[in-house]
């Protein structure tokens, strides 16, 4: 074997033994083409520096070392798998994502969380060889919806779309309703016409008018329904109904009843 010892150390080499190239004098074109393109380091979607992955070798349990680089995606600390491992337990996670809220018992329930999963080593033939999506529907349940593929995410996505359509349209109908409930709270007899009358609940009708209902054992000259004040501490409107009367048959007599007080009401008010 040739001596190759040399009792010098040459320029491009460091104590430690790295490669080190001396410095050149730099080409004008060359200085203005790196400005141009040069785009800086690359970062991610969060604008935070891309880290390039490191190789990280495992000890396997059934001997010898796997040698393996996390993609990029892989968020996991993979750190307890250094000391032993079989290769079909390593596995990549992503970042999870979820849907958080808070019950009115102030529990905190999350729902819809999902993160990209892989075991790369895998050989049960179940596809989790390849990056899948783990989505649970439930997120402190550990089930998941299986090895979701980009085909399958999609239609998940679309069932969440139409659910969410169905949300706002049920909204848009608590709106409605809402409104319907704060109009009833306002009712006064002198804003009511025959119309809301015979469309109105008879309970809203009722609360409107201040009305009361008594239920009677027989009613004088055959008399079904019978609106008049009752001195109860003080006078108060009421309605006196026999008891003998159906459900319908009651809701009808008070809307007629009621319908003659407004178009008399209607009517004082135009003489005015």
């Amino acid at each position: 074997m040739p001596n190759t010892s040399r009792s010098t150390v040459p320029a491009s080499f460091k104590p430690s033994g790295g490669i080190v190239t001396p410095p050149a004098t730099p080409d004008p074109l060359e200085t203005v083409l790196r400005s141009a393109f040069d785009q800086g380091e690359p970062v991610d979607a969060e604008g935070n520096p891309v880290v390039e992955k490191q190789p990280i070798t495992y000890t396997l349990r059934n001997g010898g070392v796997l040698v393996e680089t996390c993609p990029s995606w892989c968020v996991l600390d993979h750190a307890p798998d250094h000391d032993a491992l079989y290769p079909e337990d390593l596995v990549h996670e992503g970042a999870e994502i979820e849907l958080p809220t808070t019950t009115i018992e102030g529990s905190r329930v999350s729902v819809l969380a999902a993160r990209i999963m892989q075991w790369p080593h895998s050989g049960d033939g179940s596809g989790a060889e390849v990056p899948y999506m783990a989505i649970r529907p439930e997120a402190s349940m550990g089930e998941a919806l299986g090895y979701s593929t980009p085909d399958d995410v999609e239609a998940e996505i679309r069932r969440t779309e139409a659910h969410l359509k169905a949300l706002r349209d049920m909204n848009a109908r608590l709106i409605k309703a809402r409104a319907e409930y704060e109009r009833q709270q306002s009712l006064r007899p002198e804003n009511l016409t025959v119309k809301d009358v015979r469309n109105l609940p008879v309970p809203v009708l009722l609360k409107a008018f201040g009305l009361k209902v008594f239920e009677v054992e027989g009613m004088p000259n055959n008399t079904l329904v019978w609106l008049d004040r009752r001195e109860d501490g003080e006078w108060q409107p009421a309605f006196y109904i026999d008891r003998s009367l159906t459900q319908a048959s009651r809701e009808t007599a008070v809307r007629e009843s009621l319908v003659l007080v407004v178009e008399t009401m209607a009517a004082k008010a135009a003489t005015k």
